[in-house]
């Protein structure tokens, strides 16, 4: 437990903390301390594990951190997570992603929502509802890359467009307006 709080004294402003879940001094999520330190604005933790869960990673990001992946995960997915919680948004992996937007969809019954009848992609181009599409579907941005034959850079250029004409912030929100949850 001192090794955990001792992470606290180094949190400065606009702070990512990596955490390894595997370590035995990473208390559980209901500890006291976990409430001080997600609480704090400008710190974006990133939850690690080495066996990772979708249980887990639903743990995870309820308790408040800001994305969970495999603890060896490779450089360039762990690049895309500094920079998406960076940029403020949420990031998990594509099976999970599934399975919260089929729990969604399972939660989604017209008894209990309301329907939206607004077609969530009238503002957006041919190609940005396709890319919005995948993305949605749980498709990293080198698949839709591989599929639309464009480059990884024209896609995120497509999805920023997406996310600012839709007034999105992430993927998890997309996928909720595509499939109608939201």
């Amino acid at each position: 437990m001192e090794t955990f709080s001792a992470a606290k004294g180094v949190v400065g402003p606009e702070s990512l903390l990596w955490l390894d879940l595997s370590l035995p001094e990473v208390p559980a999520w209901v500890a006291p301390d976990w409430k001080q330190l997600l609480g704090q604005p400008h710190l974006k933790v990133v939850a690690c594990s080495s066996s990772p869960t979708d249980a887990e990673g639903i743990a995870a990001l309820d308790a408040g951190c800001s994305a969970y992946c495999h603890a060896y995960s490779d450089p360039a997915t762990l690049v895309q997570i500094k920079q998406v919680v960076e940029a403020g948004q949420i990031w998990i992996g594509s099976s999970l992603m599934q399975k919260l937007i089929r729990g969604a969809k399972l939660a989604n019954r017209p008894d209990q929502v309301k329907l939206v009848v607004e077609d969530w992609s009238v503002d957006l181009t041919p190609r940005e509802k396709e890319v919005a599409f995948l993305a949605a579907n749980g498709a990293s941005n080198q698949l839709i890359s591989m599929n639309c034959a464009i480059s990884e850079r024209t896609v995120k250029a497509h999805l920023s467009a997406v996310f600012q004409k839709l007034n999105l912030t992430d993927r998890l929100q997309l996928a909720l307006r595509v499939h109608g949850i939201s």
